[in-house]
């Protein structure tokens, strides 16, 4: 997608980080559960990393010590900040939702098992 100007292209920028971290957090989550519970993040999460062009199952060399829900909460509140054309305002509020939905199905994932 095209930004126009500098504020949505850093908005961008800080999205994509945020999401790409978020996505290796609950990788290695998943990976270290034994129940497989947390697979059933996969389509919302994948579904996010389509709409931004993000490559999933990818290494991550940043800081991991973070909740991927809060991640993701604060990606929701940048999407507003991409400028985007009339033509993609579809695409953002796609990626808005996307971002919703992912973590509301991170925080049910996690959530489940406190009941």
């Amino acid at each position: 997608m095209d930004e126009m100007g500098s504020n949505g292209g850093d908005a961008r920028r800080r999205l994509v980080e945020l999401v790409t971290r978020a996505e290796a957090i609950v990788e290695g989550i998943e990976a270290a559960a034994p129940d497989g519970r947390w697979a059933m993040t996969a389509f919302s999460r994948y579904r996010l990393c389509e709409l931004l062009e993000v490559m999933p199952y990818v290494g991550y060399g940043g800081d991991l010590d973070a909740d991927p829900v809060v991640l993701l909460d604060e990606s929701a509140g940048l999407v507003d900040q991409i400028e985007v054309s009339v033509e993609d305002l579809s695409w953002r509020l796609a990626l808005g939702d996307a971002l919703r939905t992912a973590a509301a199905d991170i925080r049910a994932v996690r959530d489940a098992r406190d009941v």
